[in-house]
């Protein structure tokens, strides 16, 4: 018998069927399947190189492709970027404080890690890195040689490159958030750049955490580094650390379809999809990913849709918003500029300007107030008591350009009320004043006399500003009183349940 080495078989094991040598192979590590049993014989290295074979590897394994009926081109290629998927930006989430990092720009108090000022949605993530009161920016430079990427397979297979940065302001201080990552050749010459706007964020903002997310696509050859930088500061100029946070920054190689890929949805799809997404990341994030989506989100009939959802209606049902967008916003943004207007914190957040008789005090409602949630008033006494508050409209979030280009109207409302058996006057004034506190417009009523046993019950008090020019900055309320009979103690004009409210134009 010819006992020669069958060199169309793997020597040393019977013919063995094709199904029973893929099983075997599968229990192989792949990087041995590759080097080594695929330079055995045909049979082996046409098993290796079948579409099936790594196909059934990455169903063991759990490597799905993310868009189910989108199918890789190259099985192989897909399970070997599966397997070594991974962030390579090192310390992301600020574990080992700035170890990594090449501080680029340390402004103000410097970079610093802090514990969580909101919680992150991985609640893994604990630490962030957090920008002070002038610009903070930190670098890394990846090099895809060294973390296992061949330049021929980078060049021919051009993989997704996956960016993810998460980013949040503090609540009480308004901050900016910049990123850019390029794509750059051996010589470090870019190839490719993300860079979009800088996101502000106004103070008193809703300081949730959000996500910037870019794929690089179709490249080109000869990328062989990444550089990603980061950082912001904060707006307000605060000695300390106000500014931006920044955690959980990712850079990953991904399969071509693992990257999801909805360019081909019908603009209907887009939009609904895009009402599910909160609308300052539509504005700060989607709007920058190419023109067909900054179509959608520059659309008014989005923005009339978010209104018409949210229960957003023009007060005059004919009347329609010139710009839907800022009618949005504004909507969402209302709410009372008035500190302690109720008096549920004593005289908290006013400022006592006139002190007179036996001084402001607070009581329960003497008459019952429409409101039935507002239970206690300020109450004057038998001389002139005033009392104000000013708004500091940039520190409540609204942007100077806005105020003077949109001039949306500012709502007056107030509520008084007389002593049944005393009678009593009531006062208020409200000036719109520019940067130097000058005034800009005023509403300033005649004084209302109420003549003893009069009724009650309580009064509104409303005025519209609209139209009222260019350079509105503060807003400075002043409200009070006194009775008319000179007596001892709180005969006097009551007043609660105050406010100050923007709105847009056609809510008036």
């Amino acid at each position: 018998m010819d006992q020669s080495t069958n060199t169309e078989h793997s020597p040393g094991l019977p013919l063995l069927p094709v199904a029973v040598m893929e099983e075997i192979l599968l229990n192989v590590p792949a990087q041995q399947v590759i080097c080594v049993c695929r330079l055995v014989c045909r049979e082996w290295m046409s098993i290796v190189d079948s579409a099936s074979f790594w196909r059934e590897r990455c169903r063991r394994e759990g490597f799905k492709p993310r868009v189910a009926d989108k199918k890789p081109k190259d099985w192989q290629a897909f399970y070997f970027l599966c397997k070594k998927r991974h962030n390579l930006l090192k310390n992301p989430c600020a574990k080992e404080n700035l170890k990594g990092w090449l501080i680029l720009k340390n402004g103000g108090d410097l970079w610093t890690v802090e514990n969580m000022f909101a919680p992150h949605p991985d609640d893994t993530v604990t630490k962030c890195f957090v920008t002070s009161y002038d610009l903070c920016l930190k670098s890394q430079l990846i090099d895809l040689e060294k973390e296992g990427y061949n330049p021929a397979f980078l060049d021919d297979i051009q993989p997704d490159i996956i960016i993810s940065d998460w980013y949040a302001p503090r609540w009480d201080c308004g901050s900016q958030y910049e990123i850019c990552v390029d794509l750059l050749n051996q010589k470090k010459v870019i190839v490719k750049t993300f860079k979009p706007e800088i996101v502000t964020f106004p103070q008193w903002n809703d300081q949730q955490w959000k996500q910037m997310t870019h794929v690089f696509k179709d490249y080109g050859r000869g990328v062989r580094f990444i550089r990603f930088t980061h950082g912001g500061q904060d707006t307000q100029f605060w000695a300390g650390w106000y500014g931006i946070r920044v955690t959980n920054s990712s850079v990953e190689i991904y399969p071509a379809t693992e990257s999801p890929d909805i360019s081909h949805l019908p603009v209907a799809v887009m939009e609904e999809m895009f009402l599910y997404v909160p609308a300052q990341q539509v504005i700060c994030v989607c709007r920058l990913v190419c023109r067909e989506w900054m179509s959608i989100v520059d659309s008014a009939s989005f923005w009339r849709e978010r209104c018409r959802r949210e229960g957003f209606k023009p007060r005059v049902a004919d009347k329609k918003p010139k710009d839907w967008q800022a009618f949005y916003f504004l909507c969402k943004k209302r709410h009372n500029l008035l500190k302690n207007p109720s008096a549920k914190e004593n005289f908290n957040g006013w400022v006592i300007l006139k002190n007179g008789g036996d001084l402001w005090t607070v009581e329960n409602m003497f008459a019952a107030h429409p409101d039935k949630t507002v239970t206690k008033c300020f109450v004057t006494s038998y001389t002139l008591c005033l009392k104000s508050q000013l708004i500091d409209l940039e520190k409540e979030g609204y942007n100077p350009a806005f105020l003077d280009e949109i001039q949306p109207d500012i709502i007056i409302s107030d509520w008084y009320a007389p002593r049944h058996d005393c009678g009593s006057q009531y006062e208020i004034c409200v000036d719109l004043l520019n940067q130097k506190k000058e005034i800009v417009k005023t509403f300033k009523p005649k004084i209302v006399t109420f003549p003893q046993w009069h009724d009650p019950r309580w009064k509104q008090m409303t005025h519209v500003f609209k139209d009222y020019g260019r350079g509105v900055r503060f807003i400075r309320f002043t409200h009070g009183g006194k009775d008319t009979k000179f007596w001892a103690g709180w005969y006097g004009i009551r007043v609660t349940n105050s406010s100050v409210e923007i709105y847009p134009a056609t809510e008036a």
